[in-house]
């Protein structure tokens, strides 16, 4: 099963160490390159959530190079702590998402600034990728945390609200606000504009599901996957 788009691009979760790492070392440099972290000498950048039993990280490779890489987490919990977005905004979260609502998080959304030409196009299989476990997971609710630049794009293209005023993230340097879509009015309008960030149960299933599968002849294929 392919998990791809067009472009060259495919989709697979990091299932270990070394492929979490990958995602970890794309989204130091990301991060260094806006001045969102500091120097640091591992040049790795990762928390606690990506421990979380809900997290999957999604690498998104251009042939056999990781070009980018996105964290989705699902929270059915009505404080929300195990959403990242609460480390900044869980008031702003409780107050305008339904406690028991089933709410999807995209976050640590970072191309790599080392591969030339990727910025604008990785940016597509990372809001598949995050559209596709929106759908897995019947989701009620996305939210993400957005830096000023970005949030006309995503009002745009995602149909979410900013619904906090700017605040500073906490493990990084960068002014944020939370935005928000009620999933079951958004997505329709956004799958009918955006055909090609469609996706089959079965594509969804295969990424999110308890086994991450990609294409057998991927040179990332791992046996049993």
């Amino acid at each position: 099963m392919v998990i791809g788009t067009c472009d060259g691009f495919t989709l697979s979760v990091a299932r270990t160490p070394a492929e979490l790492d990958l995602a970890a070392g794309i989204r130091y440099r990301a991060y260094r390159a806006t001045g969102a972290l500091p120097e640091c000498a591992s040049a790795r950048f990762l928390d606690a959530f990506d421990q979380a039993p809900d997290a999957r990280t999604v690498l998104v490779w251009h042939g056999d190079r990781p070009v980018a890489a996105t964290r989705t987490l699902v929270s059915r919990d009505t404080a929300r702590t195990d959403l990242t977005a609460a480390l900044a905004f869980g008031d702003v979260i409780r107050e305008v998402i339904p406690p028991q609502a089933v709410v999807i998080e995209a976050n640590r959304f970072v191309v790599d600034p080392e591969v030339a030409g990727m910025n604008r196009r990785a940016i597509w299989p990372m809001i598949r990728a995050n559209l596709m476990r929106c759908a897995f997971e019947e989701g009620d609710y996305f939210v993400a945390a957005l830096r000023p630049a970005h949030l006309a794009f995503y009002a745009r293209v995602l149909r979410l609200s900013v619904a906090s005023e700017e605040r500073v993230y906490p493990g990084l340097r960068t002014g944020m606000h939370l935005m928000t879509a009620d999933l079951h009015t958004q997505v329709p309008l956004i799958m009918a504009e955006f055909t090609a960030l469609q996706a089959t149960h079965a594509e969804q299933s295969a990424l999110f599901g308890e086994v991450s599968c990609v294409h057998p002849d991927h040179p990332h294929a791992r046996p049993g996957l």
